[in-house]
């Protein structure tokens, strides 16, 4: 897939994949303001860990939101990946970028990467549940049955793709970060593998929390319930286009932040 420019409604410009896509990404965190929360507190030199960056779209909106924030940005998949490099230098975002997953353990993982939906690329990939969801987004979106099957055609080809996974306290280590102000995640189903990873003594740096989480086989419960017992007050919140849906926006915030 090829990685072009394309401007934005906001008038600036991102290289991307694919318009469709990228619109979609538009409207949920510059327009509808997924990621947003009136507790959400970021200042100037925070730090900031987008994990699922994808082409980088919401550290985009973060480094507009609030200048001067500091990014560690990871995504395993390649195309993605490389928009994302471009788009943080383009912007001026301070940023280092990894080529990796974040999980429960370090290692490689077997990446399910959808190259026409590269937003629900992950390692725990369900083609016909994720074909649905999708169908089921795009027609509360208003798109008509004809334009949605004409959409879908071809959406949910895959390949795998190997890619490094890391553990959250590895990078932590590693990069010796005192304070993570925001972690924000994205990552399709592996969002309590990336919460497992952090070790007890890490947890106390992690300020908020921002996440897609999928509520499968129990996984909302066991997400949350991670944080509450971290310290953490959570709140939940959908999508009217995702209501009835296992999707939900999670934010967690230190009870003393």
């Amino acid at each position: 897939m090829l990685m072009y420019e394309m401007q934005l409604p906001n008038g600036l410009f991102v290289q991307q994949l694919s318009p469709g896509e990228t619109a979609l990404l538009y409207r949920d965190i510059f327009t509808e303001r997924c990621y947003a929360h009136e507790r959400l507190s970021l200042n100037a030199g925070d730090t900031v860990f987008d994990v699922g960056a994808n082409i980088g779209m919401a550290a985009l909106f973060f480094h507009l939101e609030c200048p001067g924030l500091v990014f560690h940005a990871f995504e395993p998949a390649p195309e993605p990946y490389s928009a994302l490099t471009a788009n943080l230098t383009m912007h001026g975002i301070i940023a280092s970028s990894t080529r990796c997953a974040l999980g429960d353990r370090s290692g490689i993982g077997q990446l399910t990467y959808y190259p026409d939906s590269t937003v629900m690329s992950g390692f725990y990939a369900d083609v016909e549940a994720e074909a649905s969801l999708t169908r089921s987004y795009l027609t509360r979106s208003g798109f008509d049955e004809e334009d949605v099957r004409e959409m879908l055609v071809g959406r949910h080809e895959s390949v795998v793709v190997g890619c490094e996974v890391q553990t959250l306290s590895d990078v932590i280590a590693a990069r010796r970060v005192e304070r993570i102000n925001l972690l924000k995640l994205d990552v399709e189903k592996s969002e309590l593998d990336v919460l497992r990873g952090l070790r007890e003594q890490d947890w106390p740096k992690v300020r908020q929390v921002v996440a897609e989480v999928h509520d499968i086989n129990g996984a909302l419960k066991s997400f949350t319930g991670l944080l509450e017992a971290h310290g953490f007050d959570v709140e939940l919140e959908q999508d009217d286009l995702l209501s009835g849906t296992e999707i939900y926006e999670v934010f967690a915030f230190r009870k003393d932040h």
